[in-house]
């Protein structure tokens, strides 16, 4: 009983070794790619920055693919439903 244990504990020492000396030689190749991945990002919102800021003054564009959907309960070729009363 004694003998299990030990052995257990053992292989816990040895798992937790070998994963820490796995971890420090492949931890700095994922944190190189996160930091390029990152930096790309920036880059690109910084380009499509300056691109917006090249049109022409009074031009409207309007991207309806990056715009949320909202939930309504109407669809988008329906109008809204306005209640009114009428006054005489």
């Amino acid at each position: 009983m004694i003998v299990g244990l030990l052995r257990t504990i053992f292989y816990i020492l040895v798992f937790y070794y070998v994963f820490k000396f796995i971890g420090r030689l492949v931890m700095p190749y994922f944190l190189k790619k996160g930091v390029e991945r990152m930096q790309k990002q920036q880059q690109n919102a910084a380009n499509n920055f300056r691109q917006e800021e090249k049109k022409k003054e009074g031009t409207v564009t309007i991207n309806k693919g990056t715009q949320e959907k909202n939930d309504s309960t109407f669809m988008e070729n329906q109008g809204e439903y306005v209640d009114f009363e009428e006054m005489k």
